[in-house]
């Protein structure tokens, strides 16, 4: 295809980022460029490791390349006693909790790849100064500590970012009453690149929430009857099994699978419902630290930076995942 949409992924590979990256590798639309990795849901040797498990299972080794970035936010835990430096997860692999939404090894079959000898930072300022201005696409689904470091180290890259598609924030928290985790973990990273320039739009936990599964997609996800589906649903009902993610009074259980919409989003658009604004992140270490602030007020004086998502067509979403994964079970047959 001639109009692909030219995209780089940065992740913090769990389960919900596994189905991102599987959707971003099945879709013809999509021409993932390559795959940074970032401390967030896990350590970073471990979201590099699970990234690599998941462009070998899908056959792309040879095309996807994986590059690690950040093992540490760029602030927050430099002081001792924050509650970033305290957190079990980006920490070290011994003390992630057993009730973890996310796979700390995604169980593919084989692992024999390897990362690039290059830095995700690195490896993004060569490669975005070597394209046409507008030409990709960032898409991370982590915190975005390599995003800022690359900003900052060369600011040349900003102009031929097409888009950033960001999955974090949202008008309530998922880590603290105001922060959703993503940004808790880096808020400076986040609010280096929400004032870059760049169009940005923010698949928020607004959105996600929305566009959400349920257990029951995840076996009708099954019942394509490919190893691919099969472990789609697997990752889907592990990030379910993390907790009831459900709003209160649901009749079933939602799984967002966050990522995942992020991606989506790439080529519909329109399955995220935005609000042009103005927004900021709080990092003034308060009870707020890591709050996206929508600005919704009219006449404000600092002009739009983002489009922010604040709902989602789930059904789009849900149909695209099925839509993709039986495209591929009867390409093979």
């Amino acid at each position: 295809m001639a109009d692909k949409r030219k995209i780089i992924m940065d992740v913090d590979t769990g389960s919900d980022d596994a189905v991102a990256l599987m959707m971003a590798m099945l879709d013809p639309r999509i021409d993932l460029l390559g795959v940074t990795t970032v401390n967030g849901n896990l350590e970073v040797k471990l979201t590099t490791e699970n990234t690599l498990r998941m462009v070998e299972f899908m056959g792309r080794q040879d095309s996807v390349k994986v590059y690690r970035g950040a093992d540490l936010p760029l602030v927050s835990t430099l002081l001792p006693n924050t509650e970033q430096s305290m957190h079990p997860i980006p920490m070290r692999e011994e003390k992630v909790p057993a009730g973890l939404h996310h796979a700390t090894h995604i169980p593919t079959p084989s692992f024999t790849i390897k990362e690039q000898p290059e830095s995700a930072a690195v490896w993004l300022i060569k490669t975005l100064l070597a394209s046409e201005d507008g030409e990709i696409t960032l898409v991370p689904v982590g915190p975005l500590t390599n995003i800022a470091i690359a900003m900052r180290a060369d600011p040349r890259i900003i102009p031929k970012i097409r888009e950033i598609i960001i999955m974090g924030g949202g008008t309530e928290g998922n880590i603290t009453p105001c922060a959703e985790y993503n940004v808790w973990v880096d808020p400076e990273a986040m609010e280096i690149v929400l004032q870059s320039g760049c169009p940005i739009t923010l698949c928020s936990l607004d959105s996600t929430h929305a566009g959400y599964l349920t257990k029951q997609d995840a076996e009708e996800i099954r019942a394509i009857g490919t190893p691919k589906a099969a472990m789609a649903a697997d990752l889907i009902l592990k990030y379910g099994a993390g907790g009831d993610l459900s709003h209160e009074g649901a009749e079933v259980q939602r799984i967002p699978i966050h990522d995942a919409l992020a991606v989506c989003s790439v080529v519909y658009p329109q399955v995220l419902k935005v609000k042009e604004c103005n927004c900021h992140t709080d990092i003034s270490k308060g009870f707020g630290y890591g709050q996206t602030m929508m600005d919704r007020r009219e006449g404000q004086y600092e002009p739009h930076n983002c489009r922010f998502g604040v709902g989602a067509d789930r059904e789009l979403f849900r149909s695209w995942i099925i839509d993709l994964l039986t495209a591929d079970r009867d390409s093979s047959r």
